[in-house]
C-alpha cells in the first residue's frame, strides 16, 4: 500500500481549498475489485477531471460516452448547457458499457445516490484530516483551473458552465485578504 499525505494543520472546512493530489492518493490505494470502491472510484475521477455537478455525473448514461474520441457529452440538468469533456482512459477503461449507466449498483440495481458518495467521501478521507464533499471536490477542481489558467476568471467560469464570474468567484473563496493583496498591484 502506498503512503497517502496528509493534513497535519487541522482539519479544512469543505469550503476550503483541497488538494486534489492528496484525494488522488487516497483513491489510488482502493480495491477496485469491490463495485461500491469502483463506483466511488469513477465518481471521484470523473468530477477531479471535469468539474461536473453530481448529479450529471451520477446520471451519465453509458449512452453519451463516445469512446473512438475519448469523450462524452451529456446535457446539464440544472442549465440545460451541452457539455462535451474528455474521458480519460484509466476511467474508460472501468467503463461497464453492458449497463445503462457509468456508475450503478448493480446489487439494488439502481443509480448510486449522492449520499452514498458523500458518506463513502467521509469514510475514506477520515484519516486525511479533510472534509470532503462531492461539492467541495467541484469546487477544489475550479480553484485548480483558475491558478493553472493564471488566476483567469473567465476560464475558470467557462469551464464550470457557470452564467457570471461572480458565482465563480465565490466557488474559488477569493477572501477579503486577498482582495487587499490585489491593491498592492497598483
Amino acid at each position: 500500500m502506498k503512503k497517502v499525505r496528509s493534513i497535519n494543520k487541522g482539519v479544512l472546512k469543505t469550503s476550503d481549498s483541497i488538494d486534489l493530489d492528496i484525494l488522488t492518493d487516497y483513491l489510488n490505494n482502493l480495491d477496485l475489485t469491490k463495485e461500491e470502491n469502483l463506483n466511488f472510484w469513477l465518481y471521484c475521477s470523473i468530477s477531479m477531471k471535469t468539474g461536473l455537478r453530481s448529479v450529471d455525473i451520477l446520471e451519465l448514461k453509458v449512452s453519451s460516452v463516445i469512446v473512438s474520441e475519448r469523450k462524452f457529452k451529456l446535457r446539464e440538468k440544472k442549465t440545460g448547457k451541452l457539455v462535451e469533456a474528455p474521458i480519460f482512459s484509466n476511467v474508460l477503461d472501468k467503463i461497464e458499457f453492458s449497463r445503462e449507466y457509468v456508475i450503478f449498483n448493480n446489487k439494488y440495481k439502481t443509480l448510486v445516490s449522492l449520499m452514498t458518495i458523500n458518506r463513502r467521501l467521509k469514510e475514506i478521507y477520515k484519516d486525511s484530516g479533510l472534509q470532503v464533499s462531492s461539492h467541495s471536490i467541484r469546487k477544489a477542481t475550479a480553484k485548480k483551473v483558475y491558478e493553472k489558467s493564471g488566476n483567469n476568471i473567465i476560464k475558470a467560469m467557462i469551464f464550470l458552465n457557470h452564467s457570471s464570474p461572480v458565482m465563480t468567484k465565490n466557488y474559488l473563496g477569493i477572501t477579503k485578504d486577498e482582495k487587499m493583496e490585489l491593491y498592492s498591484y497598483l
